[in-house]
């Protein structure tokens, strides 16, 4: 990948360059169509890869480390500023000042010029590139032809009928759930770019498949979400149907662990906590899992992870009364920091350099930069949180729910607890927030919208009770609640989220301990050890 760089580097330089010369737009073309020419007809796969990445990158930036960002940048610019979401992503720092360099944007439109000066042959060549079985190749002809649309979509409408009779049905494809999430981005912002002004008008060959994956990714970033609201208008409105049946694709199992207890993504890698106290990372691609990496420093059970505020350190904490923060180094997970505290660790959540924390008994206590603990909320027994717009809003036992302003340190309650000497108060076993909207689970789910709050509680929306059971774990997607009920701990309810209808369960196989939904997958680890992921297709 060094020499990859090195003649990156050098084609870019030289192209530069040829503005001077007289004849340099013909020089140009010939460089573009012979690296073209090699993603079309080279049998030599390692040409194929480095004629794929000097294209997927030689309109975009670098890493200080010389990594290339060209991706990055691209999401960045198109409107990815979630940290669950990012961390999504492999390999990439998203503090890295490559990413924050304006100068970026006028580079790219500069070189995506004289790429695209040989017309029509340009998008036949990536065309070519994105059938390639090599997934190498076609998801950095996906990278190239992201870039490229920044310029394209500045151009005459005929430059963008050109680039979506030739490419769009291609990039669709990379729409689909199932796929990484970069895939699926970087296919959204180059269809948003060549269906801008009038070639919006290009959207309504869609399938209904492929606007059903532009809704499901439309909480991830805005050009996702404009596409989803132009495809709304374009088609029938009772046209947006939803496909609830959900296929397993993935299945993981290490014996002798114990139960999986937590779960979370970190730098595109699945962190698994156990309850003997190991950590193990697993690289999902597709249909396949590895194991990479399995940490045994926690001296009892993992009982829960959180991405730190940046995204660049995920925390694990346990029932060893121990928070460990965690790096991944050089291709390495690194234990950057071990804080110990008095109790037991049932849930935590960072903030800023905070630590807010859960303890076994109920307890909530917030640990600043210096590691000093204090309590919040005193008098109240906590049972859950969820930190979300600079607030934390904490479930309580008394079925109440406060909120803490992170700034201000201010407490307040938003819901009072049950005063009904008739009906039991039960504890807020989980609360989570979903664009805008505040979830809350105890026997049944409540919906209510975060702006407000200020004013009253009023929720908007119900799940009726199931008599007897309580509401043990809760997953919020676009189209979709997951249940874990205490009736049937081995399973999932699948609730349609706007119509609050039940469409199916998930069976686990064994009792369920963790639950996690990232990229339209929602994961379930188990009682058995076993963690088992399901995409809605």
């Amino acid at each position: 990948q060094g020499d990859y760089r090195l003649f990156a580097a050098d084609i870019l330089l030289q192209l530069n360059a040829l503005d001077s010369l007289p004849e340099s737009k013909k020089f140009r073309n010939e460089a573009t169509r012979a690296l073209l020419d090699a993603v079309i007809y080279s049998e030599d796969s390692k040409m194929q890869l480095l004629s794929t990445f000097i294209l997927s990158n030689i309109g975009g930036t670098y890493s200080w480390t010389g990594e290339p960002y060209t991706a990055a940048w691209l999401m960045k610019r198109g409107g990815l500023n979630s940290i669950s979401h990012m961390n999504m992503i492999r390999n990439i720092s998203w503090s890295d000042e490559c990413l924050q360099d304006p100068g970026i944007d006028g580079w790219c439109c500069k070189i995506a010029r004289r790429v695209i000066e040989t017309g029509k042959a340009t998008f036949c060549g990536l065309q070519e590139g994105l059938k390639s079985k090599n997934k190498s190749v076609s998801k950095a002809c996906l990278v190239a032809i992201a870039w490229l649309s920044i310029e394209i979509s500045k151009g005459p409408n005929s430059l963008k009928y050109s680039a979506c009779e030739v490419l769009l049905d291609e990039i669709a494809q990379f729409l689909h759930p199932g796929l990484e999430l970069e895939e699926r981005l970087l296919a959204c912002i180059c269809i948003y770019n060549f269906s801008s002004g009038k070639g919006i008008h290009k959207l309504i060959n869609f399938s209904e498949g492929v606007r059903e994956s532009l809704r499901r990714l439309s909480h991830v970033t805005w050009m996702a979400d404009e596409l989803h609201k132009a495809t709304y208008y374009l088609f029938s409105k009772s046209d947006q149907r939803i496909s609830c049946v959900h296929t397993q694709t993935i299945e993981m199992h290490q014996s002798g662990s114990g139960s999986v207890t937590a779960l979370i993504y970190h730098k595109g890698f699945l962190f698994s906590g156990y309850s003997d106290g190991s950590i193990k990372v697993w690289d999902v691609d597709d249909k396949l899992a590895t194991l990479l990496w399995d940490i045994k420093e926690h001296k009892s059970a993992v009982t829960c992870f959180s991405l730190s505020e940046t995204g660049d350190s995920v925390l694990s904490g346990s029932a060893d009364k121990t928070i460990r923060i965690w790096q991944i180094v050089k291709g390495k997970v690194e234990c950057a920091e071990v804080i110990k505290t008095k109790d037991s660790i049932k849930k935590l959540e960072a903030f800023s350099n905070m630590i807010f924390v859960i303890t076994k008994g109920h307890k909530m206590k917030l640990l600043d930069s210096s590691r000093v603990s204090q309590s919040i909320f005193k008098g109240k027994g906590v049972k859950s949180m969820v930190a979300a717009q600079g607030k934390i809003y904490v479930g309580c036992i008394d079925s109440s729910i406060q909120e803490l302003i992170v700034t201000s340190k201010r407490e307040k309650e938003i819901r009072a607890p049950t005063r009904s000497w008739r009906i039991q108060n039960k504890p807020i076993n989980s609360v989570l927030v979903y664009k805008d909207m505040l979830y809350s689970s105890t026997t049944h789910v409540e919906m209510s919208n975060i702006k407000d709050l200020r004013r009253n509680y009023e929720p908007q929306m119900s799940i009726t009770a199931e008599k007897g059971s309580n509401i043990i774990a809760m997953g919020v997607v676009e189209d979709f609640i997951y249940l874990n009920r205490s009736s049937s701990a081995n399973t999932l309810q699948v609730w349609l989220r706007r119509t609050q209808q039940k469409v199916g369960r998930l069976s686990a196989g064994s009792k369920i301990t963790s639950l996690l939904t990232a990229n339209d997958i929602v994961f379930c680890g188990t009682e058995a050890g076993v963690i088992k992921g399901w995409i809605p297709f």
